[in-house]
C-alpha cells in the first residue's frame, strides 16, 4: 500500500463492481479500465442504448430520442463516477502533500487516523441504504410504478428498478453528494485539529495547501455541474414546451424550492471551506509574522533607529528578512481574482436560471 492510498477509501461503486466481477473484465481488456466506468458504462447502455430505444422504435413509448433531457440522468452518473474517483484520490494526494507522514511533524496518531478516507464505510453504507429506501418510496408512493410502466414499458422499468438505480446511479450519486459535503465540512475541521504548518518554501507561494484549496475549489465545480444536469433535466421540456412532450408534469413550486435549497447547501459549504482554509493559512502567516518581527528586534541595539550601523547581529537581521519575504509571498487561499470570479459564477447560475424560468401554474 502506498502512501496515498491509506488516506483513499474505497467507493460504493468499487466494491459493487468488484462483486459483479467488473475487476476481472477489466483485468482482461486493454489499458486495465477502471472497473466502475466499465459498469457505469454498460449498464447505462443496456438501459437507454438498448431497453429505451427498443420501446421508441417497437412500442413508440417515451425516450431520449424525442425527450433528450432525459440523457441528463446518465450524464450525471456518468461525471459523478469521475468526478467521485478525482475526489477521493485528490483527497488523499492532498493530505500526503501537507506532510503528514513526514517526520518533522509531530501529529496524535489519533488525529492522523482520523485522515484514512473521508467517511467511514459503515455510514457511506447506510446512507446509501436510507437512500435506497427513499428512491424506491417515491417510485412507488409519488410517481407509482403502473404510471412509469405505461410511459416506459414494463422491461426497462425493471432493469431500472432492479439494476441500473440500486447499483449504478444511487451509489454514484449518493456518495458524490457525501463525499462533496466531507471535504467541505471534515477536511477543514481535521486541518485544523492536525495543526499543520505552511510551507513557506512552496514555490508556488501557496504554503503547501494548494491540492486542498484546488480540492475544494474543483468539487464545488463538480456539484454545480450536476445541480445543472438537475435542472435541465427537469425544466427542459417547460423551457422547449413548442417542441417536446413530457410525459412526466412539470416541476412544481415544491421541486424550485427542493433545488433552491439544495444550491444553498453549496454556497454555504464553499463559503465555509474555504473561509475555513483561508483562517488557518492567514492565522498562521500572521503568527510566523511576530515570531520574525521579535527575531528582527532583537538583532537591532534600537528598533526605532532606522540606521545601518544600529544592526547588532547582522547575520540574524538578514535571515528574518529573507524569511519574512518568504511568509509575505504566501499568499492565503483563495486569491486570486480569477479564482473568485469562477466560484462567484458558480454559485450564481443555478439559482439564477431556478428564478428566471417561469413555470406554468
Amino acid at each position: 500500500m502506498t502512501t496515498s492510498e491509506k488516506y483513499r477509501s474505497d467507493l460504493l461503486i468499487e466494491v459493487i463492481a468488484e462483486r459483479l466481477q467488473f475487476d476481472r473484465i477489466s483485468e482482461v481488456l486493454p489499458g486495465s479500465v477502471y472497473p466502475p466506468y466499465l459498469l457505469v458504462t454498460i449498464g447505462l447502455f443496456i438501459e437507454y442504448g438498448v431497453f429505451d430505444v427498443y420501446n421508441f422504435v417497437v412500442s413508440g413509448k417515451s425516450s431520449f430520442l424525442s425527450q433528450p433531457n432525459s440523457l441528463a440522468i446518465p450524464a450525471m452518473t456518468i461525471i459523478g463516477v469521475i468526478g467521485l474517483k478525482y475526489i477521493h484520490d485528490s483527497y488523499a494526494d492532498a493530505v500526503v502533500n501537507l506532510g503528514i507522514e513526514e517526520e518533522n511533524i509531530d501529529i496524535d496518531e489519533t488525529i492522523r487516523n482520523e485522515f484514512e478516507g473521508l467517511v467511514s464505510f459503515r455510514l457511506r453504507l447506510l446512507g446509501y441504504v436510507a437512500t435506497l429506501l427513499a428512491f424506491y418510496a417515491f417510485s412507488v408512493f409519488v410517481i407509482t410504478i403502473s404510471e412509469l410502466i405505461e410511459i416506459s414499458g414494463i422491461g426497462l422499468v425493471l432493469y431500472a428498478q432492479l439494476v441500473d438505480f440500486p447499483l449504478i446511479i444511487v451509489p454514484v450519486l449518493y456518495e458524490l453528494g457525501i463525499s462533496y459535503l466531507a471535504i467541505h465540512i471534515n477536511v477543514p475541521r481535521r486541518i485544523v485539529k492536525a495543526d499543520f504548518g505552511l510551507f513557506y518554501y512552496d514555490p508556488e507561494n501557496l504554503g503547501g495547501f494548494k491540492p486542498v484549496g484546488q480540492l475544494l475549489k474543483r468539487s464545488y465545480y463538480l456539484y454545480t455541474i450536476i445541480l445543472l444536469l438537475w435542472f435541465l433535466q427537469s425544466h427542459t421540456p417547460v423551457l422547449l414546451a413548442d417542441f417536446l412532450m413530457s410525459p412526466y408534469p412539470p416541476p412544481g413550486p415544491v421541486f424550485q424550492l427542493a433545488l433552491s435549497g439544495v444550491w444553498a447547501v453549496g454556497v454555504l459549504t464553499i463559503a465555509y471551506s474555504m473561509y475555513r482554509t483561508h483562517s488557518i493559512m492567514k492565522q498562521k502567516k500572521d503568527t510566523k509574522l511576530r515570531e520574525l518581527k521579535r527575531e528582527l528586534k532583537t538583532a537591532v541595539k534600537d528598533p526605532y533607529d532606522a540606521t545601518l550601523t544600529n544592526i547588532d547581529d547582522r547575520e540574524q537581521y538578514e535571515e528574518a528578512q529573507e524569511m519574512i519575504s518568504h511568509v509575505k509571498n504566501t499568499q492565503t487561499y483563495p486569491t486570486t481574482f480569477t479564482m473568485w470570479s469562477q466560484i462567484f459564477l458558480s454559485v450564481l447560475l443555478p439559482q439564477a436560471l431556478n428564478m428566471v424560468v417561469q413555470l406554468p401554474s
